[in-house]
């Protein structure tokens, strides 16, 4: 593991809410983690949960978004169309809307930034980018999961990586139980040509370091994206409750992790 230095997560960040024009049905609240003295190494597109737990884990999904500006990545957070602070509800949205959103979101993404793209799907959001991922073929160097289902029923049924938890409201009860059901974390195929993008799997869990395991789904998933080409790696993070919560914060470990995986795309 990369190990970087307190001095370089000091370093300064600038942080830029605004509105993106250019989205169907009108623009969409964003916010930009950006390193303020130096142009950014690559750019990170997170994906974020859906429903109530998109709230729950705003302040955890911000502190590794600044963490990973001041080691010289645009992080880029857009609230879908009917989420968040962006425009709509979500009655009004579909998964080809949220989809449509995503893959402009990645091309701004890369636009702000030239070196390796990186897509960080949380909980719910890791299906979203398991979903758009074939159309960005060859576009993205590397993918990032937190807490990732295996599929749709999971995420409408509260369990996610082998855990049981309370079905998020806004989900399992509004427009689009159906479309995220149908929805499956699969490895798109690898391309044939050039290094295999690195995947990592963060299980955030809520047992004790020393006991903590990964589930057999985390296990499951990691194994097919391997023997899909992948450079795919699994790893535990303690959260010391119910994640993501509002009074529990992301485990410090899932941040190294995430660090220590794009430190390798330099």
């Amino acid at each position: 593991m990369t190990i970087v230095s307190a001095n370089e997560r000091d370093a300064p960040v600038r942080i830029e809410a605004l509105q993106l024009e250019g989205f169907d049905r009108g623009p969409r609240f964003a916010v930009w983690w950006l390193p303020a003295r130096t142009q950014p190494r690559g750019s990170v597109l997170c994906v974020q949960p859906l429903g109530d737990e998109q709230l729950a884990a705003r302040h955890s999904l911000a502190l590794q978004a600044r963490r990973l500006a001041a080691l010289g990545w645009a992080v880029l957070m857009i609230d879908l169309f009917g989420t968040g602070d962006s425009p709509g509800e979500l009655a009004q949205a579909s998964l080809e809307v949220w989809r449509t959103d995503l893959l402009r979101g990645s091309m701004l993404a890369r636009q702000r930034a030239s070196g390796p793209t990186v897509l960080w799907g949380v909980r719910g959001g890791a299906l979203l980018v398991g979903d758009i991922a074939v159309a960005l073929d060859q576009l993205v160097d590397a993918f990032v999961f937190w807490d990732a289902p295996d599929s749709g029923h999971s995420v409408a049924d509260g369990a996610v990586s082998g855990r049981q938890r309370p079905p998020t409201p806004e989900v399992s009860s509004g427009p689009l139980p159906g479309e995220l059901r149908d929805l499956r974390l699969r490895p798109p195929p690898a391309a044939e040509h050039g290094a295999p993008p690195k995947v990592l799997f963060v299980e955030i869990g809520d047992r004790p370091a020393v006991s903590l395991e990964l589930s057999p789904a985390t296990c499951a998933l990691t194994e097919a994206w391997l023997e899909a080409g992948y450079l795919a790696t699994p790893r535990a993070a303690h959260a010391g409750g119910a994640w993501p919560g509002p009074a529990v914060p992301v485990p410090l470990a899932a941040c190294m992790a995430t660090e220590a995986l794009l430190e390798e795309l330099r």
